[in-house]
């Protein structure tokens, strides 16, 4: 499942925000992919503005890995936000869905984590 809010701020300013308030959510963000200048930067006509934030609390990290390191593969949970049809896009995983398919025992855990992100979303719009 993908959860998906639209904006009508820029993909940049939606970056900003998230980067100023990620914090008080006990979140930090990790590192910013910027898929367009990447694919320019490597010859790729690329139109659409796209940055994808790896975000991390880190004690849930510590509480999921602790439990399955398994989840490595799933972390840092990823914010994606892009430009599609003029429209500005926040886009997120479903974080219950990846635990789930990996480790069912830790869905709680699962839960308030998207939770906690998807207010973070919705403050940020």
């Amino acid at each position: 499942m993908l959860y998906i809010e639209k904006s009508e701020k820029s993909v940049q300013e939606v970056v900003d925000k998230i980067q100023e308030i990620c914090s008080n959510y006990k979140f930090g963000v990790q590192h910013i992919h910027k898929l367009k200048e990447t694919l320019i930067s490597k010859g790729i006509d690329f139109k659409n503005d796209c940055q994808v934030l790896d975000v991390c609390n880190p004690n849930v990290a510590n509480e999921f890995l602790t439990a399955d390191m398994s989840l490595s593969s799933i972390m840092p949970c990823k914010i994606s936000i892009y430009k599609e049809d003029g429209q500005t896009i926040i886009a997120l995983n479903s974080i219950v869905q990846l635990v789930d398919d990996i480790n069912p025992d830790l869905i709680d855990l699962a839960q308030s984590t998207q939770k906690t992100i998807l207010e973070l979303i919705k403050e940020v719009k």
